[in-house]
């Protein structure tokens, strides 16, 4: 199988204060040992583990962004492809969402429903939280302008 290089314009997905929070929480956690035992071996063991681990934790986070590529919306996620066609997508709305998701953050979300249960193999909608997000709707309407949007829209943080 060869990876097809993807051109368009790539959007990261969005950082916010909740994706700093589970970093924080994660890296905590990890750090939170050191404190409980003494013994000077099993430190520095949790020192490079949780060092290991945080380059694990921002390579995954980096690895998550989309493209938008002609007909194409392609998600990346640990940075693999997922193609999905912009012509099925029947809606864009904001959503905030708990669901594990290629997203970063957990309160700036959009959920992308496409009109062929196929394209997805779920009912499921696609969870995603790019940055730019009008911009980012506005490129999908170009390309397929019978996409349905709430009323009240898709703001971007701050807005």
């Amino acid at each position: 199988m060869t990876m097809s290089k993807f051109g368009g314009i790539r959007y990261n997905s969005l950082w916010d204060w909740s994706t700093w929070l589970i970093m924080a929480f994660s890296v905590g956690a990890c750090i939170w040992p050191l404190f409980l035992d003494d013994d000077r071996t099993w430190r520095i063991v949790l020192i490079i583990l949780t060092c290991v681990f945080i380059a694990f934790l921002l390579v995954l986070s980096k690895g998550i962004y989309y493209r938008i590529d002609g007909n194409n919306l392609v998600v990346y996620q640990f940075f693999l492809p997922n193609v999905f066609p912009i012509d099925k997508i029947e809606s864009v709305k904001p959503v905030r969402s708990m669901l594990s998701a290629p997203a970063t953050s957990i309160i700036h979300r959009i959920a992308i429903k496409f009109s062929d249960r196929k394209v997805l193999k779920s009912s499921m909608p696609l969870i995603i939280s790019p940055v730019r997000q009008e911009e980012f709707i506005a490129r999908l309407l170009s390309v397929n302008p019978d996409i349905k949007i709430p009323e009240h829209g898709c703001r971007a943080p701050g807005k």
